[in-house]
């Protein structure tokens, strides 16, 4: 269970567009009895009813009573047992209408048996990340060279 996104700072009235959604990312449907949502002032509001794997639940301003603050805001997802499922914030001015989102990522598990590193995850790499180290390593490549050019001169060798 995650918060997929809350709207702080709608278009118009905040009251009349404010919402929290909470998303089912799991493979079994979730009971909410007893599970709570709250906001950084630790006002909560109840849940209940179930959410079915890949399902979402919305959760309007008007029938939470919940405020979301416009500068700066955290909420918070407990289960039945109180504990910390998932927290979703943001600091500095909300935009007018920008939605403040999850955004799932993988966390590196390594542990250490008779010298192996077992269940290491890495992250996926992206493109943009290749494209940049590529790109720094360019750029120093080419800085070495100058320098060693530089230094010929100056020392009046031939290095290369």
């Amino acid at each position: 269970m995650i918060i997929q996104e809350f709207l702080p700072n709608p278009v118009g009235a905040d009251n009349a567009g404010e919402y929290i959604k909470i998303f089912n990312d799991g493979d079994k449907a979730v009971n909410l009895a007893g599970w709570k949502i709250s906001d950084a002032s630790n006002k909560s509001f109840s849940l209940s009813g179930t959410i079915q794997p890949g399902g979402n639940l919305s959760l309007p301003y008007s029938q939470t009573k919940i405020s979301l603050n416009n500068n700066g805001e955290t909420i918070s997802l407990f289960d039945a047992k109180g504990a910390l499922v998932d927290k979703l914030g943001y600091s500095g001015v909300a935009t007018e209408g920008k939605l403040i989102t999850h955004q799932k990522t993988e966390t590196a598990e390594v542990g250490f048996t008779n010298g192996e590193v077992l269940n290491q995850r890495l992250m996926p790499s992206n493109g943009k990340m290749i494209a940049t180290d590529l790109f720094l390593a360019l750029i120093l490549g080419l800085v070495a060279v100058y320098v060693i050019l530089q230094l010929e001169k100056r020392l009046d060798i031939k290095l290369f």
